[in-house]
């Protein structure tokens, strides 16, 4: 090989590896979010429709769009920080599970004009532990997880704690 070609290669490995970003953010943070997510299923005041339904004997296939609030605590009457704002799939032959695609804006406090994008298998009983894939505002380039559980039910709403972990 000749000392130009040599060069040349050796220039153009340099240019390509100060071009390639190795740290995005050169502060990145781990952050622990522990909220209510209040739906009403009922009502007047819905935040949930079903808006496709196969109309057979289960709910298999059937999708709903929701857009709930996020408050402080379980109470009806906690500050309310923000909007969860998604659609769920019921994709389990048998119910035990669906398909939650999720985005949590924040409208008030530290996060407010901020949001996470999950995505999901949502239970039908016990914990779902589901994907942070994105976020927006203070929550660029967020990864992590989400824990959540039904906390109250009655016959027209339902409270879901959640608790999110992530870098971002």
């Amino acid at each position: 090989m000749s000392t130009l070609s040599v060069l040349l290669s050796l220039l153009f490995l340099s240019m390509i590896t100060t071009a390639i970003p190795t740290n995005i953010s050169p502060k990145e943070e781990s952050t622990h979010l522990h909220f209510y997510f209040h739906e009403i299923f009922a009502g007047p005041n819905a935040t949930l429709v079903k808006s496709a339904t196969l109309n057979l004997n289960s709910t298999f296939g059937d999708i709903n769009v929701f857009d709930n609030a996020l408050r402080t605590g379980p109470q009806p009457d906690s500050a309310l920080i923000g909007r969860a704002q998604g659609i769920g799939v019921h994709a389990a032959q048998d119910g035990s599970q669906g398909l939650a695609i999720i985005n949590f804006i924040f409208t008030a406090g530290e996060y407010k004009d901020s949001s996470l994008s999950t995505m999901g298998v949502l239970k039908a009983s016990g914990q779902s532990d589901r994907n942070i894939v994105g976020g927006t505002g203070k929550f660029r380039f967020a990864r992590g997880y989400m824990l959540s559980k039904l906390v109250d039910s009655t016959a027209t709403s339902l409270v879901v704690v959640f608790d999110m972990y992530f870098m971002h």
